[in-house]
């Protein structure tokens, strides 16, 4: 909830939460707004909750309100995600997950993080190009639950980052404070 304000009040997001959500009603709606989105647009999923890895499949899964360990059927599998965010034409898209398996999304990649000062024209050039990013709270290892908190570390580093930025952020900024701050803090490197 408190995500979901900032990214609507402050950035200008309009946004679709789903809390405690079943398989069904995720699904679906992950589907109809891969499909709806543009050329012109720009998505952002961000997913809290459960997360199990099938060590069989090298399968991460994100497990929704009516998901069991005894009715697979429920899992909604990390392929999915990323078909859908292959699947829309929207420009950039920024998936950030916060459960634990989570790094079974992606494929494995290290880029160079730019010093760059992010002046118009470099914000510009940024906008042009077509982007698919990941960033999750821990590769393929279970990750903490709560800092003691209301939220987990890294949903607290996160919403800390979003509500201090008083300019243009990107993602790789976004995501190396978080890393820091978890790496430091907890047994799990997003």
């Amino acid at each position: 909830k408190v995500l979901a304000n900032i990214l609507e009040n402050k950035y200008g997001f309009e946004v679709k939460l789903l809390l405690n959500a079943d398989y069904d009603t995720t699904v679906n709606l992950m589907y109809a707004i891969s499909r709806k989105l543009t050329k012109d647009d720009n998505l952002l999923i961000f997913y809290a909750g459960h997360g199990e890895l099938d060590k069989k499949e090298n399968r991460g899964y994100w497990l929704p309100i009516d998901a069991s360990y005894e009715l697979r059927s429920k899992w909604i599998s990390n392929s999915f995600i990323a078909d859908q965010v292959k699947a829309t034409d929207a420009k950039h898209v920024l998936v950030i997950v916060d459960s634990c398996f989570a790094g079974s999304l992606m494929r494995s990649a290290t880029k160079k993080i730019s010093n760059q000062k992010l002046d118009e024209e470099y914000i510009k050039s940024l906008q042009k190009k077509k982007t698919r990013l990941i960033i999750t709270s821990g590769g393929n290892e279970p990750v903490m639950d709560s800092d003691g908190g209301e939220h987990s570390i890294f949903a607290k580093k996160l919403i800390e980052t979003l509500e201090e930025n008083k300019n243009v952020i990107n993602t790789q900024s976004i995501f190396e404070s978080i890393r820091k701050y978890v790496a430091s803090n907890a047994e799990q490197t997003p």
